[in-house]
């Protein structure tokens, strides 16, 4: 009874730490689904910004720049009593012009306020002191912006799940012919022996987004664990 109690309380611990491995696992899932579908509705919003931006472009924009050509041919071949109503009509429609162009790359680009995003995901993780340094330009393009925004996601994710730390400094870099991302903690739980690029916890996927750029990834333990991306600029 002892050898058939025993093994039935074996038995049941395997299926106890199945159990528990595939929670975990469910877990993860659903959290890259929650990742997914945030990175699917903003490429949706993206699209749909863009769709708008090219028929601001292609039919508005066009025929204001049609009316000014034509405004230009009309200052040609009329006397001068025409020319200052015609300097003042082209002048309305180049201020005209350049008021959409202000419009369409608003659209591009204010789609993601990058900045308020990463505090938003700071203020998300109350256990940890978050020290933010964003040195970066207003205008960067929507795609650099959400690489960043995931680079950033991730490596806060690392953190609280894979290290006992209690602060966190991530620096955003503006320099001349790169963007340098930093971002360092003071955990000490991690395996120094570790090649952390082969276990799956994210560095991968920061990696791939450096080549994207033609930068590099570099990680070391000083004092805690620290995180270097280079992005060059294109």
């Amino acid at each position: 009874m002892t050898k058939k109690f025993n093994v039935f309380l074996n038995e049941n611990k395997t299926v106890r730490d199945e159990l528990k491995e595939d929670t975990i696992y469910l877990k993860k899932y659903n959290e890259q689904l929650k990742i997914d579908r945030e990175k699917n509705i903003h490429i949706a919003i993206l699209t749909e910004r863009n769709r708008i931006a090219r028929e601001l472009h292609d039919s508005i924009g066009h025929a204001i720049s049609s009316s000014i050509l034509q405004v230009e041919a009309l200052k040609i071949v009329s006397d001068n009593t025409m020319s200052e109503s015609l300097d003042l009509l082209q002048n309305t429609l180049d201020n005209g012009m350049n008021d959409i162009r202000k419009s369409i790359h608003n659209l591009y680009n204010e789609s993601l306020d990058l900045k308020s995003r990463i505090e938003s995901l700071c203020s998300e993780i109350p256990s940890i002191e978050v020290d933010l340094i964003y040195r970066l330009e207003d205008d960067l393009p929507y795609d650099l912006k959400f690489d960043i925004l995931s680079i950033i996601r991730e490596a806060i994710t690392n953190c609280v799940k894979h290290s006992n730390a209690t602060e966190l400094k991530i620096s955003l870099l503006n320099q001349p012919k790169f963007y340098s991302i930093i971002i360092k903690d003071n955990g000490s739980e991690f395996n120094r022996t570790d090649n952390l690029l082969t276990k799956g916890i994210g560095l991968l996927s920061m990696n791939e987004i450096a080549n994207k750029y033609n930068g590099f990834l570099n990680y070391e333990f000083d004092n805690g664990f620290k995180i270097h991306l280079t992005l060059m600029k294109r």
